[in-house]
């Protein structure tokens, strides 16, 4: 049976995520494909559980997920064995065959979307390069409750935390987030993975990617601010 408080803070406000969970740290890696408008992702979430459940609820939309489990530091780790999708809420349910614990645990989820027309979202967007061919790139707008396009997450602004993204792209293609550029590291299918600083802790709306054939300055100091522009 579902958590009696979950189900209690669903009834009351079916548009607010009921509070079991809150999130303090994302390790987001996605991969974009340009050709196809696809992207498939990886997620893991550190979560405080507030109370004993068998359910957590997230945002997620345009989303299916393959796999979900949460572990526990010692390495235990208990596997979602029911996912309910809600397109009217924008929600996900995970279910779990025996309680978490309250306390620190971490939600493992994997993940395939859409790089959609509808410029919200993780999205495709195309430019005409200098000699005049159209050029697509994927880019991100998350605001106010769009980062749940891209993956799950607690899309309410009150759930902040920090964000480690990673992208993976083509070796000739840019990828900018939110932080410093980290590492670029050839994979060994002839694909780059770029890793990114860890941000602040912020809401979802604020994260952004972009990946895209894109030229980029080298950084220009800003009152002690590196910029660049692509």
């Amino acid at each position: 049976m579902p958590d009696a408080t979950a189900i209690s803070d669903t009834e009351a406000d079916p548009y607010r995520l009921p509070r079991i969970a809150v999130p303090s740290r994302y390790e987001l890696r996605l991969e974009p494909d340009l050709e196809a408008f696809t992207f498939t992702g990886t997620c893991s979430t550190t979560l405080d559980v507030e109370h004993d459940t068998d359910v957590l609820v997230l945002n997620a939309i345009e989303l299916e997920l393959s796999d979900a489990a949460a572990r526990r530091a010692d390495g235990a780790s208990v596997a979602a064995d029911r996912i309910d999708y809600d397109a009217t809420t924008e929600r996900v349910t995970l279910h779990f065959p025996s309680a978490l614990d309250a306390g620190p645990w971490v939600l493992d989820t994997s993940f395939v979307g859409q790089l959609n027309d509808k410029l919200h979202g993780f999205y495709r967007s195309t430019f005409a390069d200098a000699d005049g061919e159209t050029q697509v790139i994927a880019t991100t707008q998350f605001e106010s409750t769009d980062a749940r396009r891209a993956f799950p997450c607690w899309d309410e602004p009150e759930y902040k935390a920090v964000f480690s993204i990673s992208l993976v792209v083509d070796p000739e293609l840019a990828a900018i987030s939110n932080a410093a550029e980290t590492a670029r590291t050839p994979r060994g299918d002839g694909k780059h993975l770029v890793t990114f600083a860890d941000t602040i802790a912020m809401s979802t709306y604020l994260v952004a990617f972009v990946v895209g054939p894109l030229d980029l300055t080298d950084p220009v100091d800003v009152d002690g601010t590196p910029l660049r522009v692509a």
